[in-house]
């Protein structure tokens, strides 16, 4: 590339960054770890007089997605006999009809097993719900193993009509497999519905077939499918993806590690900083789990805002050239890891199988997406640096200040939360 061109880049190129910066802002913050849209099924294999069964607690809507995504691309009414819709003061909303359920339990349980596709060897098995009940919200009571799963069929349901975004299915499934103790994927059995802003749906799958159970999970709604195998190899490499996935999709852990890049380049002093804040946040990502961080309301809201003051104070003094303590970043690593902590509790409760499994295995895709970053930024130095050396300040400063100006707006937003 010719000389002149680098030249007129490299007075160009901060200016660049800060309209990115300005659009990134127009366009909303990052998303936080927390997210009250999180929709969660968990679908449980076991084997009970020989033979297989799946027991399913499904958010409502994921039953009628066929019927929602109707609605949704052709702006109609929802239509089915199990749903009402209710005028209110304030508008309206839809209901589960207990009535309708009732009057005709057999269809419905129809619905309820087409809702998902089992299969072995690519080859469907023949599905029938044995039993359902219907909640009102998504209920704090364990579904992770055989018993609890059991249980939670056997408790009452609710006895008014429950809102439909909210309600809860129960319900369980006898599955003709050939080979009960054998691999089963299970995929979605209706169009996908599209979820709305902010709202995320992950499917926890246990297989309790072997003891102790292994877990798994998958996001989406199971258009491509997912396998239950029993393996524990299978949920490590599932919980590394996801570890990577949060990181590298979590865009104030991602410019929180290019400032630290770009403030101290690759020395070794790095090495120690990047070592200090992994020890802080698998510090902080253990101890959530074993119920040692505060349940409190606020304290989340509080977390994702000090996150953001931290991905600041590591712009801001990669750009001073004061690139902060050993001491410091262990504590920056202590705060991300709560926040890695909320993303993966959306998913695992504390009671969860294979919790240790899940944890390390997290734990690790996260240090894999950080070394990605680190690599990346790193390489993108040395490639500027190669062309031209005059260039590699202003797109430094350029970089650094899109950064500082980005998180200064997350400060400000996520405490406007707080308070």
């Amino acid at each position: 590339m010719p000389h002149g061109i680098l030249t007129k880049l490299h007075h160009v190129f901060p200016w660049a960054l800060s309209v990115l910066a300005g659009l990134l802002l127009l366009a909303g913050s990052a998303n936080g770890h927390f997210s009250e849209g999180t929709k969660l099924r968990t679908i449980l294999l076991t084997i009970e007089d020989g033979a297989l069964h799946a027991y399913v607690r499904t958010p409502a809507p994921l039953v009628f997605s066929d019927l929602v995504i109707r609605s949704q691309t052709q702006d109609a009414p929802l239509r089915s006999p199990y749903l009402r819709y209710e005028t209110t003061a304030t508008g309206g909303s839809y209901l589960l009809d207990l009535a309708g359920i009732e009057a005709d339990s057999q269809a419905f349980s129809k619905r309820l097993a087409g809702s998902l596709v089992f299969s072995q060897s690519g080859k469907d098995i023949e599905a029938t719900v044995t039993g359902f009940r219907i909640l009102e919200r998504m209920p704090d009571a364990a579904f992770n193993t055989a018993d609890s799963a059991r249980a939670a069929l056997a408790a009452e349901g609710t006895g008014t009509d429950p809102q439909f975004g909210a309600a809860v299915i129960d319900f369980r499934i006898a599955l003709q497999a050939p080979a009960p103790d054998a691999a089963v994927t299970v995929r979605a059995g209706y169009d996908p519905l599209i979820p709305g802003p902010g709202v995320a749906i992950d499917n926890h799958l246990i297989d309790a077939r072997t003891s102790p159970p292994v877990s798994s999970t998958s996001p989406g709604q199971l258009e491509g499918g997912a396998d239950i195998s029993g393996s524990h190899l299978a949920t490590a490499l599932e919980f590394i993806h996801q570890g990577m996935v949060h990181i590298l999709e979590g865009l104030d852990h991602v410019l929180l590690v290019v400032a630290l890049a770009l403030g101290v380049g690759a020395t070794r002093k790095l090495i120690w900083l990047v070592t200090a804040f992994t020890l802080g946040h698998s510090v902080t990502l253990i101890a959530s789990f074993l119920g040692l961080t505060p349940g409190w309301p606020w304290f989340i809201p509080v977390v994702e805002a000090a996150i953001a003051v931290s991905v600041l104070y590591a712009a801001v003094a990669a750009l001073l050239r004061r690139s902060g303590s050993i001491l410091v970043f262990g504590a920056i690593g202590l705060l991300h890891g709560l926040g890695f902590s909320f993303v993966l509790g959306d998913i695992l409760g504390p009671d969860a199988p294979d919790l240790i499994l899940a944890l390390a295995a997290f734990n690790v895709g996260i240090e894999l997406g950080q070394i990605a970053i680190l690599a990346a930024t790193l390489g993108i130095v040395y490639a500027v640096t190669r062309l031209s050396e005059p260039a590699v300040r202003p797109l430094r400063v350029g970089a650094l200040s899109g950064i500082a100006f980005l998180s200064a707006w997350w400060v400000v937003e996520r405490m406007m939360s707080v308070v």
